[in-house]
């Protein structure tokens, strides 16, 4: 959870019982307080995915661990917990590291969805074969135009702080206006739009209506 306390553990019977013994099962706090560096901590700490392999580990009796995290938050921005993987870190796969973030973005992207499925929803990336994929951003806009949630990357291209979600303006981040939005959409469907960003840069922009 947000706090670093493990919720649920499964695996690999033969690694389960050697993270047991290093206290990796549920109802034990990974928080950096506690143990030091860890994936679980720092992830949290630092708010974004990490790697910590074998000596990494600020305890010693934790270095026989090859650890990725990615923490997860809710569409306004409000970190949710963490999700990890830990393996034997004689077998570390940068692979691991790539799984665990996209299986985060994958429940960021459901928790979207559960909470904004019913608003106008934009869709971009940069490149036009980006929407559709992983690597997309997903905004969700109010009636009067205003950005009220974001995964992930939406923020990130849209520049824009969980803090400033409802407080932002869709025509202050790019150069259109609600109703032309609306418009196209009636007009054209799903098809991306490109569009300006007041930044100067570029994003193509596919409109979505909700279900209300």
């Amino acid at each position: 959870d947000d706090q670093g306390l493990l919720v649920q553990a499964m695996g690999d019977p033969v690694i389960l019982s050697r993270a047991e013994r290093v206290a990796i099962s549920p109802d034990a706090c990974w928080h950096e307080r506690y143990r030091g560096t860890n994936a679980i901590g720092t992830a949290l700490a630092e708010a974004t995915p990490v790697v910590i392999n074998g000596p990494e580990h600020y305890l010693e009796r934790n270095s026989f661990l090859t650890c990725s995290a990615a923490p997860v938050a809710t569409p306004d921005g409000r970190l949710l917990g963490v999700l990890d993987i830990s393996g034997d870190h004689r077998r570390h796969h940068p692979h691991t590291f790539c799984l665990v973030r996209t299986a985060a973005q994958m429940i960021e992207n459901r928790l979207f969805e559960a909470m904004h499925g019913g608003n106008l929803q934009l869709r971009f990336h940069p490149l036009l074969e980006g929407i559709g994929t992983l690597a997309e951003g997903v905004a969700a806009l109010s009636g009067d135009g205003h950005v009220i949630g974001a995964n992930r990357a939406g923020l990130e291209m849209l520049g824009l702080r969980p803090a400033d979600l409802g407080a932002a303006p869709l025509d202050r981040l790019l150069h259109v206006r609600m109703n032309e939005l609306l418009d196209w959409a009636r007009k054209r469907g799903s098809e991306p739009v490109p569009l300006d960003m007041a930044n100067g840069s570029r994003l193509f922009v596919r409109v979505e209506a909700g279900r209300d």
